[in-house]
């Protein structure tokens, strides 16, 4: 789509132009909340606890010809994701990420209509990779809160146990200053680019 080439394009020179050194290192431009403008896939894949999913299920192929034919997919993940994300009459809104004190929280709004609707949130700790490219993740829980929706009960999913080794992730700050922040995430390079909220 000519529209997200545009962004995508914009990404590219922003990265190019970013003014921030180890731009993991920098808490005081990092630390604070951030509103999702701008996702190079699936609004809700800006959660690190799908990117240890995606990890997970590397290399696994989808068993099923019937959901590799439907949505055009070979890996399990993928497929599971195309699934989820075609729920009808499901409604994503906003996306925000906190940092602070070595802890980032993910939050995405979820609505299905005549549903309901939950904030989907994950928690990871994060510390800053050596050379101050990255933050290192490590996803902990995951849990529908705000909760209405029948099917999601106020449980603390424990993504870390559930994950293992998966639970860490990686996600390069490609851009940041007191504004913007561009994150990558390291396993496939989709782009989220934040706000300061």
């Amino acid at each position: 789509d000519v529209a997200r080439e545009g962004a995508l394009q914009l990404v590219k020179a922003m990265e190019a132009l970013n003014p921030t050194q180890e731009p993991a290192k920098q808490q005081g431009f990092l630390e604070g909340t951030w509103r999702l403008i701008f996702a190079s896939e699936d609004v809700t894949r800006s959660s690190p606890f799908f990117w240890g999913w995606r990890q997970m299920l590397k290399g696994v192929p989808d068993p099923s010809p019937i959901s590799r034919s439907l949505f055009g997919t070979q890996d399990l993940s993928e497929s599971i994701f195309a699934f989820t994300d075609g729920i009808p009459l499901k409604t994503v809104g906003e996306a925000t990420q906190s940092l602070i004190n070595g802890k980032m929280v993910n939050r995405v709004a979820v609505e299905v209509f005549g549903a309901g609707k939950t904030m989907m949130t994950t928690t990871s700790r994060y510390e800053a990779s050596a050379d101050g490219t990255e933050l290192l993740m490590t996803v902990e829980t995951t849990q529908a809160v705000d909760n209405s929706l029948p099917f999601a009960e106020q449980m603390v999913f424990p993504s870390e146990s559930f994950l293992g080794e998966n639970a860490k992730v990686r996600a390069r700050i490609t851009y940041l200053d007191d504004d913007l922040r561009i994150f990558r995430n390291e396993e496939d390079d989709q782009v989220f680019v934040y706000i300061k909220a």
